[in-house]
């Protein structure tokens, strides 16, 4: 790909657009000058005497055949940041059609950096273009044009730099200021557009210049084509290879209708003169071989002031080529011809340039007024290929295999609007897997209301596929056969997803459909992307769509639903749906799954609270519909519904069920109002309650709520007397996650002699949190039991860190150098935490305990370890 010219923010305009040699030289050979420049007087023109320096430009015309310098001159002012680059400016005197004078001043900002604010700081140049007045039009200088030249501004694709360029002809040199821009070359070259040019008559800037940008000497290297007159209509391809994505100028911007397809339609350049380098560029498919190209040139009802081209350049990044045609298009009515290439060409742009024109002598001539005016015009450019005869069904049937003509057709179905699409949807299952690949690439360039029907087919079968076991798997897998890789994703149930998803909720009524009419996993599936791309029309959907559902199936939808729910797109549809009149239409399990899908966010829906109470307040409610309320009471409790607050102690006080007791218990924790109630329910008689009640207190301790009086007394009697081993567990958790007592740690110690280990290791923990160091010799004496659990051991270790046991360190120290040869894994579990505390406790000569296991013998793991313990903060005073 050619190097775009704004990469460096120099564009070449020297090698780019034409300057010639000449110019060129003159430029290269013109030093920094001290010295004044004088230009000559000429034929209606005073002479002009120009001295630059740092101190400034000065210019002084001339009237009179006596000799010209500058001084006594006017200075002309110029930008703060030009200012210093002056000391290097440079004056090239230019010579114009007709004999006139222009003296062109630049100073290049790399000489001497211009300052930060400066556009283009440190880089291109500053121009000026000066001359002296007409004869008879005064004594002032004119300054036609300044500014900085090479300095690319705007967003990378869309950069854009003024260019001065001067263009020798055989009697004088043409003067043009122009845009490089960057999203307008002819295939990567730069292209000067927007280009006025100096009018020697006036000595102004008149707009609407053409200017050849194709390089002198790269049009003389082109290859030479001769265009053939087509006799009889050639057949129109289905497709449209090119498509135009810019000009240098166009009559009414129109530059796409040169490749529309229609002949009725045309493109015509748009500058004063003969259109010479005028240009159109198109993009095309690398993937196609373009054989020739097919031109027509006027369009049945002609255009006014048209013209048709004599030659023609045809551009890729890479090639050139000259078309000459053999005669006046305009003369013959709708005539077509050909240009065959002498090979097949493969691009991603090609351009077609204007050079020589039948046009009448002057036409379009700036010095003669009553000149007719001229606009070049190509109505149609078609590229010819080797699919030229074939239908989009054809090529559908080419994507098969893959290969690289396969490739090309893809390319061309792409290219080639509805008809392809179609085509490609139509014949999409007769595909092989290479081709489908290419055909769904084909479908993914269409507008998504042209995708989606056939996206949301291949997601329910790809996901009713996915859910279909392998017929006798099961059966015929060994008793104790390893467990089998998992499968690899369905590449189209997956490119489906990813499609749906860039559509978004042009994709919510098919998606609905599915949920309401479509297969157990393909409802579920669309569930699923409806409520990600369109949660507002979810909702409704999934609604209609639980009550004929059961089981996994059902659960997945509730699951669609609260993720459609969580949106705040979908909170308006949700607040109707929860208004009595229209749940009460729904089914009552139903609306059940409604509040239960709405989770914590139930206590901001409006008309929430109602909702719930028509579901509770029924009389003998069964058990399944009072243990899923819970969970809505709960939400709406800590929104402040009081009846909902009331209905959750309710039922964790008063329920016959067990199971609904457990359940209010599990919810109730982040209610404060219902920690007494908690502190009740930690002994109920049922254990699963109990631990349920527990559990929840020691969430809500840890989230910094305050229990009641009396809670640590009443967790050290479950602690000291339950008999269920995970009740006094978690008793003695909770204990530990509360604010330390007296009381509690007292019990935490008693609980040390308890039978079972994990209750010791909970109240280890408890000990640790609350750094009860009035028990410290307790918590030593577990540490250093040899006959203890290892893992109480290594509590009691890290108790004793987070205690500051000082007296310890020793002992921690020998722990932690064994596990770098443990005799088991007891060694290892206890030199972690030895470390661990060591780290916490941090004593002065941490690092010289522990250099022997930074050696490279020491196991990594272990010692990554140990520098965690001496990169640690220290947590204890010394």
């Amino acid at each position: 790909m050619s190097r775009s010219p704004f990469r460096s923010r120099r564009p070449r305009i020297g090698a780019a657009v034409g300057v010639i040699a000449a110019s060129s030289t003159l430029l290269g050979n013109a030093a920094a000058q001290v010295a004044p420049v004088v230009l000559p007087h000429a034929a209606g023109q005073q002479a002009l005497a120009v001295r630059v320096d740092p101190g400034g430009i000065t210019a002084r015309a001339c009237p009179a055949a006596a000799a010209c310098a500058p001084d006594g001159g006017k200075v002309l002012a110029v930008p703060s940041e030009v200012a210093p680059l002056l000391g290097s400016a440079r004056v090239v005197p230019i010579t114009l059609p007709g004999g006139k004078h222009l003296a062109k001043i630049e100073a290049p900002a790399a000489g001497k950096p211009a300052p930060a604010s400066a556009p283009g700081a440190g880089s291109g140049s500053w121009a000026m273009l000066l001359a002296a007045p007409l004869a008879g039009k005064g004594t002032e200088p004119i300054v036609l044009w300044s500014g900085w030249t090479g300095v690319a501004t705007g967003e990378h694709g869309e950069g854009r730099s003024d260019a001065v360029v001067v263009e020798p002809l055989g009697s004088g040199s043409r003067v043009l200021v122009g845009q490089l821009r960057e999203d307008v070359t002819i295939c990567g070259r730069p292209a000067l557009v927007g280009a006025s040019e100096v009018d020697p008559r006036t000595m102004t800037l008149l707009k609407g210049a053409s200017f050849q940008n194709l390089p002198a000497e790269e049009r003389r290297a082109a290859g030479k084509l001769a265009a053939e007159r087509r006799e009889a209509d050639a057949t129109a391809p289905a497709f449209q290879l090119l498509r135009p994505t810019a000009a240098s100028s166009a009559v009414g911007k129109r530059f796409a209708e040169i490749a529309d397809g229609d002949p009725n339609t045309a493109w015509s350049e748009g500058k004063a003169g003969a259109g010479r380098g005028e240009f159109v560029s198109f993009s095309s498919a690398d993937e196609v071989g373009i054989t020739g190209l097919g031109l027509r040139i006027k369009p049945p009802d002609g255009v006014e002031g048209g013209a048709a081209p004599r030659t023609l350049f045809v551009a890729t990044p890479d090639r050139l080529f000259q078309v000459s045609l053999p005669e006046d298009a305009w003369l013959k009515e709708s005539a077509g011809y050909e240009v065959k290439l002498p090979e097949e060409i493969r691009a991603s742009c090609l351009a077609v340039v204007l050079d020589e024109a039948y046009a009448p002598r002057g036409a379009g001539d700036r010095g003669a007024p009553s000149a007719p005016e001229v606009r070049v015009t190509i109505a149609e450019v078609t590229a010819r290929t080797a699919f030229d005869d074939q239908g989009p069904g054809t090529l559908v049937g080419a994507l098969a295999g893959g290969g690289e003509r396969s490739r090309a057709a893809a390319a061309l179905l792409a290219r080639s609007g509805p008809e392809a699409i179609d085509a490609a949807i139509a014949g999409y299952d007769k595909l092989d897997a290479a081709g489908r690949q290419l055909a769904r690439g084909v479908i993914d360039a269409a507008p998504c209301a042209a995708q989606i029907p056939f996206l949301t087919a291949r997601l329910a079968s790809g996901a009713s596929a996915a859910a279909r076991p392998t017929s006798g798997a099961a059966a015929a897998a060994p008793a104790r056969a390893p467990r089998a890789a998992a499968p690899e994703p369905d590449p189209e149930l997956h490119h489906a997803r990813d499609r749906i998803r860039r559509c978004g909720r042009a994709a919510a009524p098919a998606l609905a459909e599915i949920v309401k009419g479509g297969g157990s996993a393909a409802k579920v599936a669309a569930a699923r992307e409806l409520a990600l791309v369109a949660p507002a029309e979810a909702i409704p959907a999934l609604l209609d769509a639980l009550p004929g559902a059961r089981g996994a199936t059902r659960r997945d939808l509730r699951a669609a639903l609260a993720l459609a729910a969580r949106s705040q797109r979908a909170a308006p549809v949700v607040e109707e749906e929860v208004q009595n009149e229209r749940l009460r239409a729904r089914p009552e399990d139903t609306q059940l799954d409604l509040l239960r899908a709405l989770g914590p966010a139930l206590g901001r829906v409006r008309g929430g609270g109602a909702a719930f109470q028509a579901l509770a307040s029924a009389a003998s409610a069964p058990f399944a519909r009072r243990y899923l309320l819970q969970a809505p009471a709960a939400a709406l409790a800590r929104a402040g519904e009081a009846q909902a607050e009331a209905y959750l102690r309710a039922s964790l006080r008063k329920d016959a069920d067990p199971h609904v007791r457990l359940r209010a218990a599990e919810v109730a924790a982040e209610v404060p109002a219902l920690a007494p109630d908690l502190l009740a329910a930690a002994s109920d008689p049922d254990v699963r309650v109990r631990e349920a009640a527990i559990v929840a207190l020691s969430r809500a301790a840890s989230a910094g709520a305050k229990l009641p009086a009396g809670a640590a007394e009443a967790l050290a009697a479950r602690l000291a007397s339950d008999p269920w081993t995970f009740v006094r567990g978690g008793a003695a958790l909770a204990i530990g996650a509360m604010p330390a007592t007296p009381a509690g740690d007292r019990a935490l110690v008693g609980a040390l002699a308890d039978r079972t280990p994990e209750v010791r290791r909970h109240a280890l923990d408890g000990l640790g949190a609350h750094r009860a160091t009035a028990h410290i010799e307790a918590v030593r004496d577990r540490a250093e039991d040899k006959a203890e659990d290892v893992e109480v051991r290594a509590r009691a270790i890290l108790a004793l860190g987070a205690m500051c046991d000082a007296s310890s360190v020793d002992l921690w120290t020998r722990l932690a150098l064994r596990a770098k040869a443990p005799i088991g894994e007891h060694d290892q579990r206890l030199g972690s935490a030895a470390l661990a505390a060591l780290g916490s406790v941090h004593p002065a000569d941490l690092p010289a305990r522990l250099r022997p296991l930074l050696d490279k013998d020491t196991p990594h793991g272990l010692r990554e370890a140990a520098r965690a313990a001496l990169s640690a903060a220290p947590q204890c005073r010394r």
